[in-house]
């Protein structure tokens, strides 16, 4: 290829854009280097460019900027100059490949010009991307050109116009062009490091030394490029938003613990594990990798030494995600549902829209990892301290590309995986690992281990050669500079014939804490006991404090010196504590032969008091009404303490022993629930009631056990486990009715319609609610009349009976407006709008939209603010009020912020609607396909059938027939899923309209199935239309004619 006409000597391309490069680049990929023309430079001079297939060939066209004080063209100025519509008539013909782009060039020419006077190219290039390239992207997209880097991005994406046909022109683009760091900085790096890799290296590239080029500068990445109404929101007790699923937040890859400084005698082990994670290993055996030994053999210290080396190596991983897993310790262990909501919040799903079920949570694990594995970012995963396989086997990724470590006290042989079986440190290692522990602590000079090497094999004996109890008796040495190992081995000889009888494979261990316990001071030997009377897996200091009946700063000095002893060990968070299991189960047995069973108790007491107290202050944050507490500043302030508590409140709930004060426990089981709801921890809450319901002591009221087996049921429905919700909520309502309580009647009433809604039992759900309603007003309860009359609405809505729906939500309006609950209000709002709309009111529909969105706004929910954006979109386009598309960008982008894939994806399908009734088909066909994708992600079936269904109809105007088929194809099969018959009625009916032309036999077939399953519905008029076309078709059939167009 002839080099660019007007090019300047220095070969960056002053003058030019990175916009140059992406074309080249495509070109080389597309095989069409050699056809690449160019208008004269002279003629079209500097500024944006855009390229088309004309004749055979492809040519490039230049815009040159007529006003030198302009900084860039938009789609207006564009068209304007009729360049635009040239490259719209080019689209028309059915050409490949089309882009335009408008970045300016005079920022990055600065750096071109510095980059040629660098004497380390690579260096300086990766340097300027971290660290130089936001400034002159900032420049780039001031608000006096685009108002934002992100709507700059946004333009160019607008300004790229892809026309698909039997090539995939999207993996094409993909290959250099979207294959870069998320966001808009990391795009336009792509294209600036492309010019300098074209450009100011004085040469031109070919496909493979432009691939061989690319990785050295770890930029590019995959990124997958960018309908319908919000389903109407529920009510249970209270008011509640409708559920949203997978938010994204920034993963949280980078919280693997610090690896020790005196890790010895396992090189061979570390040797054997980086081989098998070395990328180009993948493929060559398991991928998963079991590490087994005894419990303090150092499995745990193995992987952590493992994993900080492989992410360190270049281009190993993006990212490491480790969970532990408790497996041994009854209380905390974590099954497998706990732990892959822990490993997905690492991943950057939001709490709340994590999928209940373990299916449904692993799929979406395993499509988050494939992804980033995808897009060039393995991760590796680490899982400490598994009990058996049934606890890890959803945990694996089952992508030979995400590699599992996995640490376990049992061999896991039934798991098709590598088994590595740790062995306890041989002499020389034990010996060597007390002499690194003790000059790490106290430097070069101790040298006791040398002086005495025959005493220091003898104590490594004593220990059994197991690390954590070596490093327990070192730590005690670097207390006492001045104790000879002589007397620490003497001392170990005592505690072994004291603990004789634990003869067992663990003796060596109780002997190292029993001395590193006996020389504790009374304080600290105090805490030590009480600390394991925690319920959870760790504790912060505050806690400790309450336990222990010290002060905060008193708590946290005993701490430290517990800490340093290597009895007690820092979470992950700061503040926070936890002990190793088995010096937990000895400080607990230790506790209860040295300590009176009264102090240990109120001790326990003064800890769960202080969980309850701290629960029911952040409680009033949560539930509208309520004096907030003062406790916490804000909502946001009590949820993070609830975060961190929360294993700890769920297991002093169920796990504390049943002596205990029942009230506390049972003060807490009711209080919690609104918390666990909210981050869908369903599965929680069952075994939180199932306890509640067992500590109900036999002189409690009756109510407390039917308030406990409603809520059973509540959190029953979460799990989609409705005949287990129905049952108990039915034995709840019998004992209210025996008990003569109306307010408790009227509750379990209002949540049985709300389970009843839920499987789809409308009319059943009807009859309940109607009755809720009229209980909730008798018993003065207005929240809860409102909490009936938002689930009644949402079922006459389902049954099609519109007015009436209506008059229930305004129902509901006037009552949150009287008890000031303005968030229940903007919910109620936003369904009403939904059921105007369906009336044809489309200007009030979207005055109801309008006030959800401010009341959503005002409440801080941004999720109910994207929703209220899409469906005021539509309302808006219903109505011939406008498309809607500006709400819809802006709820595309909340969505996309907040990481609520549903909600984006909704927003998406509407969108692209859009898009195709603005005559810009190819740009429908990107938003559908991403919204199918996003919508499939998060298990909204029911619609991203009605998505595919939008998509069917864009191939069909591009021409695309197979598509378009194959689009509606798996609409059928999604609506059969979501038990859909009209849907499904509605795809059939368009499939085999479709295919009458070309398939006359299967067109009959799919119109037949369209008839059965329309006449199911109240859509009579599809149905006739059906019915029609169905006896056309068999009549033409009949009459031997062809088929023709209907």
């Amino acid at each position: 290829m002839s080099p660019r006409p007007g090019g300047e000597t220095d070969k960056f391309g002053n003058r030019y854009e990175g916009a140059w490069t992406i074309r080249h680049a495509l070109y080389v990929l597309l095989g069409q280097g050699d056809s690449l023309t160019l208008e004269p430079s002279g003629v079209l001079g500097e500024g944006t460019e855009f390229a088309y297939c004309h004749d055979g060939r492809t040519e490039v066209h230049q815009v040159k900027r007529q006003n030198r004080n302009a900084n860039g063209w938009n789609v207006a100025s564009l068209e304007a100059k009729g360049i635009w519509r040239h490259l719209r008539t080019h689209a028309e013909a059915n050409h490949e490949f089309h882009f335009v782009s408008t970045v300016p060039a005079r920022p990055l020419q600065e750096l071109g010009d510095r980059a040629r006077r660098s004497d380390d190219f690579p260096s300086f290039t990766r340097d300027w991307l971290t660290d130089e390239l936001r400034a002159p992207f900032d420049e780039l997209a001031a608000p006096r050109i685009y108002s934002a880097p992100e709507t700059a991005w946004r333009m160019l994406r607008a300004l790229w116009v892809e026309w698909p046909d039997e090539r995939d022109v999207v993996a094409v683009n993909a290959a250099l062009a979207e294959m870069a760091l998320p966001g808009a900085p990391g795009r336009l790096a792509a294209l600036a490091l492309g010019d300098l890799l074209l450009n100011s290296l004085g040469t031109r590239l070919d496909a493979a030394a432009l691939t061989a080029r690319l990785p050295q500068y770890e930029l590019w990445r995959d990124i997958k490029p960018e309908g319908d109404a919000m389903a109407p929101s529920a009510g249970g007790a209270g008011q509640t938003t409708p559920d949203r699923v997978a938010c994204r937040n920034a993963p949280a890859l980078s919280g693997l613990p610090a690896p020790s400084g005196t890790f010895t005698g396992r090189d061979t082990a570390v040797t054997v594990l980086l081989s098998a994670l070395d990328p180009g290993a993948i493929g060559e055996g398991p991928s998963v990798h079991v590490v087994a030994g005894l419990p303090g053999v150092g499995k745990s210290e193995l992987v952590r030494q493992v994993a900080h080396r492989a992410q360190d190596r270049d281009g190993w991983f993006a990212g490491v995600l480790a969970v532990e897993l408790y497996g041994y310790d009854p209380a905390r262990r974590q099954g497998p549902d706990e732990a892959l909501a822990s490993m997905l919040r690492g991943l950057g799903i939001d709490h709340e829209h994590i999928p209940v079920g373990l299916e449904d949570r692993a799929r979406l694990y395993r499509s988050t990892l494939r992804s980033r594995a995808d897009q060039g970012q393995r991760t590796l995963i680490v899982l400490d301290d598994a009990m058996d396989s049934e606890q890890v086997r959803p945990l694996l990724p089952g992508d030979a590309r995400t590699p599992v470590l996995i640490t376990s006290r049992h061999t896991l042989s039934d798991l098709d995986a590598r088994l590595h079986d740790l062995a306890v440190l041989d002499l020389a290692d034990s010996v060597d690992l007390l002499r690194l522990v003790l000059r790490g602590s106290l430097g070069k000079g101790d040298t006791r281990v040398e002086d005495a090497l025959d005493t220091a094999e003898a104590i490594a004996r004593q220990c059994g050669h197991l690390p954590l109890a070596l490093r327990i008796v070192a730590a005690l040495l670097a207390d006492q500079p001045g104790r000879p190992l002589s007397s620490m081995a003497q001392a170990l000889d005592d505690e072994h014939r004291r603990l004789r009888r634990l003869s067992r494979g663990n003796l060596a261990v109780r002997a190292a804490f029993e001395l590193s316990y006996q020389h504790l001071p009374p304080d600290q030997a105090r805490l030590f006991q009480l600390f394991a009377l925690n319920p959870g897996p760790d504790v912060s200091t505050e806690s400790v404090a309450r336990l222990c009946d010290v002060d905060p700063d008193t708590a946290e000095e005993l701490l430290g010196a517990l800490g340093r002893g290597h009895l007690v060990q820092s979470a992950t968070t700061y503040g926070r504590w936890r002990m190793h299991d088995l010096i937990r189960l000895y400080a607990d047995e230790t506790g209860q032969t040295e300590r009176a069973d009264n102090d240990r108790s109120a001790a326990l007491d003064r800890l769960l008091h202080h969980y309850a107290g701290r629960l029911a202050e952040a409680y009033h944050h949560l539930v509208p009404g309520q004096p907030p507490a003062p406790r916490f500043a804000d909502r946001d302030a009590a949820l993070s303490w609830l975060d961190e508590e929360r294993a700890n409140l769920v297991a002093a709930i169920t796990a504390t022993p049943h002596a205990q004060n029942p009230y506390v426990i049972l003060g807490m089981a009711g209080r919690i629930g609104d918390y666990l709801k909210l981050r869908r921890g369903y599965a929680e809450l069952t075994v939180v009631y199932d306890s509640a319901l067992e500590r109900c002591p036999g002189s409690a009221p009756a109510a407390f056990r039917a308030t406990f087996l409603d809520a059973q049921a509540c959190a029953l429905r979460g799990l989609s486990r409705f005949p287990e919700a129905v049952a108990a909520h039915e034995e709840a309502l019998r004992i209210h009715k025996a008990e003569g309580a109306l307010l408790g009647e009227a509750e379990v009433l209002t949540n049985l319609g709300h389970t009843l809604h839920e499987m789809r039992d409308i009319d059943r759900a009807v009859l309940v609610l109607r009755k809720a309603v009229v209980l909730q007003g008798k018993a003065g309860n207005r929240r809860g009349e409102g909490a009936a009359l938002t689930n009644l609405g949402r079922s006459l809505d389902e049954s099609g009976r519109y007015e009436e729906a209506v008059g229930v939500y305004q129902r509901d309006i006037e009552i949150c407006r009287l008890i000031g609950d303005w968030h229940g209000e903007a919910v109620t709002q936003n369904n009403l709008g939904l059921t105007l709309r369906e009336l044809g009111r489309a200007g009030e529909a979207a005055a109801a939209h309008t006030a959800a969105r401010d009341g959503f706004h005002r409440a801080g929910d941004r999720h109910g603010v994207a929703m209220a954006l899409t469906n005021l979109s539509m309302a808006l386009r219903v109505g011939g009020l406008g498309d809607g598309s500006d709400l819809l960008e802006e709820a595309v982008a909340l969505c996309r912020d907040l990481g609520d894939k549903r909600g984006e994806g909704i927003a998406l399908t509407n969108l692209g609607t859009n898009r195709l009734q603005a005559d810009a088909p190819a740009e429908a066909a990107r938003m559908l396909m991403r919204a199918s994708d996003l919508l499939k992600e998060v298990g909204a079936t029911h619609i991203q059938a009605k998505t595919l269904m939008n998509l069917g109809k864009v191939w069909g105007v591009l021409g695309l027939t197979n598509r378009a088929t194959e689009a509606v194809r798996e609409a059928i099969t999604l609506y059969r899923t979501a038990r859909d018959r009209h849907g499904e009625g509605r795809a059939l009916f368009l499939l085999s309209s479709a295919l009458w032309a070309t398939d006359p036999e299967e067109a009959i077939s799919l119109c037949t199935a369209a008839v059965t399953a329309l006449d199911e519905t109240d859509d009579e008029a599809l149905a006739e239309q059906a019915t029609a076309l169905l006896a056309t078709m068999r009549d033409s059939v009949d009459g031997g004619g062809l088929p023709t167009d209907i």
